[in-house]
């Protein structure tokens, strides 16, 4: 096998753990822990075979064989020096620190060996992603998990290469899913419910979730905060910093009342209702909402008191010939918007206003 496929081999195996370690977070003290763990160490045990074998292949450090010209693939940023880092000896395990949604993991930097660090050791050490961290064994817990003493052994910067995605808002449940709304997102991002139940967490709680760019299913709930913990009072001083500079300097204009006196129903966008809401009553609209699954015989009244009707396309396509002519029966103007087009919507009442007439855009 050549170094290069040798690395791809490699790479997939620690993919591969790194979802496993996601899983024994989960089933901490169940059955299924002792099997996961197995598997992961049968992961390490091919990977530290897979390492072995590749000294013995010709190709030298850094050089990737490509068919033609040797090809070497520049570093981010220098190799620490391992040696130096771990000059007393007093770390099993000395490598580079890898950030999950949840915890993360350390992976030795001569061995490959990976090991789990829980959420509370990477906050009590502030590690982040990239730094160098050591490792030390400190005997087995009462479900003979093995336990490690961290600390960071050089600080890196590297952060925001992680790829992590978090944020801090109260728990909800909402439609049989617990989860938080984010702002930005303007989503309701769920979490598992075995997170909820192992942290001992109630609705309105303040926590923190994280999830990697780009695919909120991941998320876990990362964290919870008590009332008394530090962070809240460094951000609220945040909060109130901003507010205070956004006062001083005059920049922070109100949100224009361009719907005042508007009555705004929309129908459908069932997991995106408070999206929605939010949208047309900060710019002054009066909102009501009907779901899209289950159109019910209050539809009539609800169009007749409104000024125009959201219909939600994704949800309810089925659906939507009812609602049309039910606005078109009375009169009422109707505009489109996708399942997550809040702010989308709000641009198409927007226009329907300024060019006025019965049916759709």
């Amino acid at each position: 096998m050549s170094r290069e496929v040798s690395r791809q081999v490699v790479a997939r195996l620690r993919e591969i753990r790194r979802e496993l370690y996601r899983q024994l977070a989960e089933q901490v003290g169940t059955p299924g822990e002792r099997a996961l763990a197995n598997r992961a160490n049968d992961l390490i045990l091919a990977e530290e075979i897979l390492l072995e074998n590749e000294r013995d292949v010709d190709d030298p450090p850094g050089i990737v064989k490509t068919g033609g010209n040797p090809l070497t693939i520049p570093s981010v940023q220098p190799a620490p020096d391992w040696e130096a880092l771990n000059v007393s000896g007093d770390w099993e395990i000395v490598g580079e620190f890898f950030r999950l949604p949840r915890g993360g993991v350390v992976r030795d930097h001569g061995s490959g060996h990976e090991v789990f660090v829980p959420e509370a050791a990477v906050r009590g050490e502030s590690m982040d992603h990239g730094d160098v961290v050591g490792a030390r064994s400190k005997g087995v817990s009462d479900r003979s998990s093995p336990l490690y003493f961290f600390q960071v052994l050089r600080r890196r910067n590297l952060g925001d290469t992680s790829g992590r995605v978090c944020l801090i808002a109260p728990l909800e449940f909402r439609s049989g899913n617990w989860g938080v709304y984010g702002d930005e997102e303007e989503l309701f991002i769920t979490v598992p419910d075995g997170d909820v139940s192992s942290l001992g967490l109630d609705e309105g709680d303040l926590v923190e979730v994280a999830y990697e760019s780009g695919d909120p299913s991941s998320a876990r709930v990362a964290w919870k905060y008590d009332a008394d913990d530090p962070f809240l009072e460094i951000r609220e001083l945040r909060k109130e910093s901003k507010r205070n500079k956004k006062g001083k300097e005059g920049l922070q204009e109100e949100e224009p009342q361009d719907l005042l006196g508007k009555s705004v129903l929309v129908v459908g966008a069932d997991s995106y209702k408070e999206s929605f809401k939010r949208v047309f009553e900060r710019r002054g609209a009066t909102f009501s909402w009907e779901s899209g699954l289950m159109i019910g015989k209050f539809l009539e009244g609800k169009v007749r008191r409104a000024d125009i009707v959201v219909i939600v396309t994704e949800a309810m396509k089925h659906k939507m010939p009812d609602v049309e002519a039910v606005c078109e029966r009375y009169g009422r103007p109707y505009v489109y918007a996708p399942s997550r087009g809040a702010s989308g919507a709000l641009r198409e009442v927007l226009d329907k206003f300024r060019t006025p007439g019965p049916g759709s855009v």
